[in-house]
């Protein structure tokens, strides 16, 4: 089989400002899903009468006299901590991004072949 021609690229340098954008998005997008998918839930779950039969049977598992879940304690730390983990996440992704770029300057950075033809082996248009 004859090997097909492909353009080689070297990545020598990853931008720390577009990686933080992106990563924002991404992290914050995830947990604006998060939130609506908990808030949704915890709403059919009261709804249903999920919710009071959990809290019933965390009252007997421990044997407590009263136990009652509250809704907006759970959304305000679901909102806090997933805040948290957005930076937390960006600023990991950021710092990889620089380590790369530092590591790159040494090593030579990641070759990539482009190859220009479809799966099928017609040419790109």
């Amino acid at each position: 089989m004859a090997q097909r021609g492909g353009a080689r690229r070297v990545v020598h340098r990853i931008d720390p400002w577009t990686v933080l954008r992106f990563s924002a998005l991404f992290y914050g997008s995830l947990l604006l899903v998060t939130v609506v998918a908990g808030l949704l839930l915890w709403v059919v779950g009261a709804t249903t009468g999920v919710v009071d039969n959990i809290e019933q049977f965390l009252k007997e598992l421990f044997g407590y006299d009263s136990f009652q879940l509250s809704g907006a304690a759970l959304f305000r730390t679901t909102v806090v901590g997933g805040a948290v983990l957005v930076l937390v996440g960006t600023g990991a992704n950021v710092l990889m991004a620089v380590f790369y770029n530092l590591t790159s300057d040494v090593v030579g950075g990641i070759e990539v072949t482009v190859d220009d033809h479809e799966p099928d082996g017609s040419p790109v248009r």
